[in-house]
């Protein structure tokens, strides 16, 4: 899963998009300060994924 979170003078927006392509879509035309995260669910794996995906993670 895929977030756009947006922060505005005095809210703030969090959109889920299920796939990296439909969210950097968007992202491009939101405006406003905004962060694209990607959402891992770790009970979803078995731990030699998670050390995998985590010795992978990619901080931007």
């Amino acid at each position: 899963m895929w977030v756009i979170t947006v922060y505005e003078q005095n809210d703030i927006h969090m959109f889920e998009f299920n796939n990296q392509e439909e969210a950097n879509e968007a992202f491009k035309n939101m405006k406003g300060c905004k962060y694209l995260s990607e959402v891992i669910y770790y009970n979803d794996f078995d731990s030699e994924q998670i050390e995998e995906a985590y010795l992978h993670a990619i901080v931007s």
